[in-house]
C-alpha cells in the first residue's frame, strides 16, 4: 500500500491528535507499507510553530521512515470563527499542493478535523483516480457551534454542505466512537461506510513509575501533598475557568495542589487569573517531554478532565484514554451525555460532577483526597477497562486491515 495521509497534527507534537497519527503511520512503515504525510509545521497546542522549524514555508522530512510533505499554515492569534476558518483553510490548500507533488500513491486518509482534510483528500482522489477514507476524530462543527464559535446561518450551512460532500465520496468514514457513528447516520450517511475504531493506549508506556518520583521531586510537591492534575490543550474547550473557580474555594486545604500541565490559547489569561486571585493552590507548567509523561501521570491522585458545558457530542479529549490507564481516578466535570462522562461510566473510573459549578468541583476533589482506598479502586478499574478495550496492538492492525480492504475494493 503506498498512502497518503493529510492531518494537521504530526510529531514532534506530543498530545492531541499528533501522537496517533504519528503512531499509525509508524506502524504502517513497519509493517512495509509506503506511507506520506501532508501535514503543517508542529505548533500545537502553543499555537506557535516550534523553534527548529521557525521561518519556513515549506519543508520535507523523514521521520522513521514516514515522508513529511510540510506547508506553513495561518496560525490564528485569538480563538474566533474568520480565524479557525482561515487555518483549517490553510491546511486543506496546503496539502492539496503537496499531495499534488506526492507520485504513486494509491489511497488517501484524510483525517479530521479540519474537515477541509477531507475536502483535499476528495479532490486529490479525483485528481490521481484514487479512493479515500476519512477518519473523523472530532465532530469539528458541533464543537464549534457548542462553545459559541459558530452560529446558525450562512456560514454554518456551508461548512455542513462541504462535509456532506466530503464524506459523500469516502470509501470508509472511520470514526473513534459510537456517538459519533450514530451523529453521521443522522446525517444522512450511509451505516455500510461506517467504521467504529477507537483510539488506543500503549499501556507498556505507564507501567512502572511510583507515586513518590522525580516528577514530584522536581517540581517542589511533597508525598503529603495531594496532587490534582489536568493535562493537555488549555483552550476554550476545556474551560479551565471553573477549575480555578475550585481551586478559590479549597485554599484553606493546604494539602490539595492543583497542578495544570500544557499549552493553549487560554494559557497566559488563567495565568493571569490565578496571579490576580493569588491561588497559591494553582501551579502551572508546559508540556512536559514524552519521557516524563509516566512519571507525571504517576505522581498524580486525581486526574481532572474539565469541559464547556454545552460540549456533548463533538469531542473525544483524546487524553481520557491515557488517563486511564495510568491507573489513576478521573475527576469529569463535563456535560453528563458528553462522550468523556459517559467513558468514564462505562469504565466506572472516576466521578462525574456538573459541569461550571466550581463549589460541585471543589467538594468532589475533598471527597476524593479523604478515600485513598476509593481512589485506587477507581483507578485500578480504569486501568483494566483500557487494557481489555484500547490495547495499541490490536486496534493499530484494525486500522490497517479497513484500509487494506478499501485499496482491494471491498470498501
Amino acid at each position: 500500500m503506498n498512502l497518503l495521509v493529510i492531518g494537521m497534527n504530526y510529531a514532534p507534537e506530543t498530545t492531541g491528535i499528533a501522537p496517533y497519527t504519528t503512531e499509525l503511520c509508524e506502524y504502517l512503515v513497519q509493517r512495509g507499507h509506503k506511507v506520506t504525510v501532508a501535514t503543517t509545521f508542529p505548533h500545537y497546542p502553543e499555537w506557535k510553530t516550534h523553534d527548529a522549524y521557525a521561518g519556513k514555508w515549506a519543508f520535507t522530512e523523514q521521520r522513521n521512515g514516514v515522508t513529511l510533505y510540510r506547508k506553513a499554515v495561518f496560525l490564528p492569534k485569538r480563538a474566533s470563527a474568520r480565524h479557525r476558518i482561515l487555518y483549517d483553510t490553510s491546511l486543506g490548500v496546503g496539502a492539496f499542493f503537496s499531495g499534488i507533488r506526492a507520485d504513486g500513491f494509491d489511497l488517501i486518509l484524510g483525517i479530521e478535523p479540519p474537515i477541509q482534510a477531507g475536502i483535499a483528500a476528495r479532490l486529490l482522489a479525483a485528481r490521481k483516480r484514487s479512493r479515500y477514507v476519512l477518519l473523523v476524530k472530532d465532530l469539528a462543527l458541533e464543537a464549534a457551534a457548542s462553545v459559541g464559535m459558530l452560529h446558525e446561518g450562512a456560514a454554518l450551512r456551508v461548512a455542513r454542505r462541504l462535509e456532506a460532500w466530503a464524506y459523500a465520496g469516502a470509501q470508509r468514514i472511520i470514526v473513534i466512537s459510537q456517538s459519533f457513528l450514530e451523529n453521521l447516520k443522522r446525517k444522512g450517511v450511509a451505516e455500510s461506510k461506517l467504521v467504529y475504531l477507537p483510539d488506543w493506549v500503549s499501556l507498556h508506556s505507564l507501567n512502572g513509575a511510583t507515586r513518590d518520583n522525580g516528577f514530584r521531586r522536581a517540581h517542589g510537591i511533597g508525598k503529603e501533598s495531594l496532587l490534582v492534575l489536568h493535562s493537555g490543550n488549555m483552550g476554550v474547550k476545556q474551560q479551565l475557568e471553573n477549575v480555578l473557580h475550585a481551586a478559590a474555594r479549597l485554599q484553606d486545604h493546604s494539602e490539595i495542589i492543583l497542578l495544570l500541565v500544557g499549552d493553549g490559547s487560554q494559557k497566559n489569561a488563567l495565568m493571569a487569573e490565578a496571579q490576580r486571585e493569588q491561588l497559591k493552590n494553582v501551579k502551572f507548567l508546559p508540556l512536559q517531554p514524552s519521557d516524563q509523561v509516566p512519571e507525571m501521570m504517576a505522581a498524580a491522585d486525581i486526574l481532572l478532565l474539565n469541559q464547556h458545558p454545552d460540549l456533548i457530542e463533538g469531542v473525544i479529549p483524546s487524553k481520557l484514554l491515557m488517563y486511564m490507564a495510568a491507573a489513576r481516578p478521573i475527576l469529569v466535570a463535563a456535560h453528563p451525555q458528553s462522550e468523556a462522562s459517559r467513558q468514564v461510566r462505562a469504565a466506572n473510573c472516576g466521578v462525574w460532577v456538573v459541569p461550571n459549578q466550581p463549589d460541585a468541583l471543589a467538594a468532589a476533589i475533598v471527597q476524593l483526597a479523604a478515600d485513598a482506598p476509593r481512589r485506587a479502586a477507581l483507578g485500578q478499574q480504569g486501568r483494566a477497562y483500557v487494557e481489555q478495550n484500547y490495547a495499541r496492538e490490536h486496534l493499530v492492525r484494525a486500522y490497517e486491515e479497513c484500509l487494506l480492504g478499501v485499496l482491494a475494493g471491498s470498501g
